[in-house]
């Protein structure tokens, strides 16, 4: 047994020879463990202060998505009904990113049906999982300079993105500690870990595959390097065939257990959330340039983070030269699932969706690789300074500076989690309860944000993004998708639609409820009347936001201009005319408001707002009968409305005033 323990301390150094020690500060183990007690405490009152502040100000709790009412709707079925489905025990579907997640929540509803505390502490003990693992990586990586670690992983419980999602309802702290816990057992070569790790790191989020790519590039760049650098002795850092077999069984059993389980509920061997969001969120939604202008490098170079930019360059250098001197770096692992995971979005889906979140993984890479570019920094300095405590000194400082800057945009990123709390409250759960007071309890719910609305309404919904509705994947940005909606809400027995503007819009026909502030993000509900309701197409709906925008600029030519190209693709949408109206009053143009203004009403008889724009326009040019005669068609259509019953009034005793006067 001695002999054994010898040979694999022996192993371990080997894996980890890399490391230079030329200014080396080790701490005793009771040291380490006080720093490890230390992260956990912060791991927890960090993202615990931001649930705090957000509660404080809008005296309610809440997520800043909408997606984790998804996972809470799989697991509350499954928990209740032991179906995975997202109704009841009907419509089962894949349609969960994050099936392990899933499960974890539903072994939590067998104990508590308090959604909000189970989804927040899950969030918080898997992020307080990854500060422990990335501090365990980060001993690894620095293994006589624990201070390089202790840095490390003090930014990393700083971060205020990871803080951020951690208290989202989200998978992604489970998904950032499985990738963690991976590197560090491939590196430890703890091949049972490693496999189990990996395998599971596909079931909570499929773009894991960056990682598989990844591992499999260091690994046979270690095969190559036996073969062409026997000076690197990479055989002891190498898997037995022993280890490689049971990582093949383990981790080969877990992915057809991920794909079998798809493939048989959905067809496919992915989840529906993977094909609805590459359909939808295509380069056409946002170009590949813009995605990594703005969503990774603008993101990773924003605030604090443009102070890791420089190092985390100098360490993917020196990083990439060592490979290509044929001599072994560990972080060429981390390089690669960086850079590959970027890619794969880049080239599928170029959306990091809200706060980065899809790109959050890559975040306690590109703080290791930080560090360690800070290391070599430094350590290169150390040839024009001979002092290596005044290097070492500079370098702690560099590090604190880092570390408080971190603290600072922790601090003032609580505001934004407050305010996104808010705003998917005031929509989406406001909007659920309203449908779970307000409609019949078999009412049909179409909508393209299933999850605060299914989970607290507690009706069926019908997706048609195709998350939980698969079948609206392939229409998704497609010239028939507008007529296919139509045809499947039909066949669905939709009763109401629950939309946001930006999305999809319905026009011609009277608003039910609406949710929302300061004119952005506006979510509606309408009475659904299959071959009446009529929904605007894609293409139209983003045509008119775009039109609306150029109004506000003042920019009314190009808005006419852009408004006509909508009339003309659609004729049935009063919306386009009351716009057309509305630029052409502005303009002065008495002649076209009157015309556009008519042509909105010809199209829904029922517009108030038309009505009385008209109204008044026929009122100061003395037109009085065709005033209220306009206003007179209204209340036969609504005759309960009073507001519009009151200005008739007025303007029936102001046309009467006036004929005294003339007598």
């Amino acid at each position: 047994m001695t002999k054994l323990k010898k040979k694999r301390e022996k192993k371990q150094k080997n894996v980890l020879r890399d490391i230079d020690v030329s200014y080396s500060i080790n701490l005793p183990s009771y040291a380490k463990n006080i720093i490890l007690c230390l992260l956990i405490i912060l791991s927890v009152a960090l993202p615990y202060y931001y649930l705090n502040y957000a509660f404080s100000a809008n005296k309610y709790y809440s997520f800043p998505l909408d997606d984790p009412w998804i996972h809470m709707q799989f697991a509350k079925n499954f928990a209740e009904f032991g179906s995975y489905s997202y109704y009841k025990n009907e419509l089962v579907t894949a349609g969960s990113t994050s099936p392990v997640y899933t499960f974890i929540l539903t072994s939590g509803f067998l104990i508590t049906k308090s959604e909000m505390p189970l989804s927040y502490i899950m969030g918080i003990l898997f992020f307080l999982l990854s500060a422990v693992y990335f501090y365990k990586l980060s001993n690894d990586t620095f293994i006589k300079e624990n201070w390089l670690a202790i840095a490390a992983s003090l930014i990393f419980v700083l971060d205020k993105w990871l803080n951020f999602i951690s208290v989202t309802g989200m998978e992604t702290t489970l998904h950032i500690f499985l990738i963690i816990a991976c590197f560090f057992y491939y590196h430890r070569k703890n091949a049972a870990a490693f496999a189990l790790t990996l395998g599971l790191t596909i079931w909570t989020r499929p773009d894991a595959i960056a990682l598989f790519f990844a591992i499999l590039l260091d690994y046979f760049l270690l095969f190559y390097l036996k073969k062409n650098a026997p000076k690197e002795n990479v055989e002891t850092i190498l898997f037995s065939k022993q280890d490689l077999m049971k990582i093949g069984i383990i981790t080969g059993t877990i992915l057809s257990a991920y794909f079998a389980m798809n493939l048989i509920i959905s067809g496919t061997i992915l989840p529906n959330t993977y094909g609805a969001k590459v359909s939808y969120y295509s380069a056409e939604f946002r170009s590949r340039a813009d995605f990594l202008k703005i969503e990774v490098w603008d993101y990773f170079t924003e605030s604090a983070y443009m102070l890791l930019i420089f190092p985390f360059a100098l360490a993917v250098i020196k990083t990439l030269t060592d490979i290509f001197h044929l001599k072994y770096n560990r972080n060429f692992l981390a390089v690669i699932f960086i850079f590959t995971l970027i890619f794969i979005y880049w080239y599928k889906l170029p959306y990091a969706h809200r706060f980065g979140r899809y790109l959050m993984p890559v975040i306690p890479f590109y703080i290791l690789l930080f560090t360690y570019g800070s290391r070599e920094f430094f350590k290169w300095f150390s040839k024009y300074l001979a002092d290596k405590n005044l290097i070492n000194g500079l370098n702690v400082m560099f590090l604190a500076a880092v570390t408080i800057y971190f603290g600072s945009s922790y601090y003032k990123n609580k505001e934004l989690y407050q305010e996104q709390c808010r705003h998917i409250y005031i929509r989406q759960v406001l909007t659920a309860q309203w449908l779970k007071n307000n409609t019949p309890e078999n009412s049909v719910i179409a909508t393209h944000d299933v999850g605060a609305i299914a989970f607290y309404s507690e009706r069926k919904i019908v997706d048609i993004v195709g998350l939980i509705n698969p079948q609206f994947i392939p229409k998704l940005n497609t010239k028939e998708f507008a007529s296919f909606v139509k045809e499947e809400l039909k066949k669905q027995n939709v009763t109401h639609v629950a939309f946001l503007k930006e999305w999809f819009q319905v026009v011609n026909q009277p608003v039910l409820f609406k949710a929302g502030e300061n004119g952005f993000e506006i979510m509606e509900v309408y009475e659904y009347f299959p071959g009446k309701t009529h929904i605007l197409s894609v293409e139209v709906n983003n045509t008119l936001m775009y039109a609306g925008e150029l109004l506000a600029k003042k920019q009314f030519q190009q808005a006419l201009n852009v408004l006509n190209g909508a009339a003309r693709a659609d004729t049935n949408s009063s919306l386009t005319y009351y716009m057309l109206a509305y630029a052409y009053g502005i303009l002065g143009d008495p002649v076209n408001t009157e015309k556009y203004l008519k042509r909105a009403i010809g199209v829904y008889p029922g517009y108030k707002e038309a009505a009385a724009i008209l109204s008044n326009l026929y009122k100061s040019q003395n037109k009085i009968p065709d005033a209220k005669n306009v206003l007179s068609n209204y209340l036969q259509l609504n005759p309960s409305d009073t507001s519009v019953s009151k200005m008739l009034t007025e303007l029936s005793n102001s046309d009467s005033d006036t004929s005294k006067v003339n007598k």
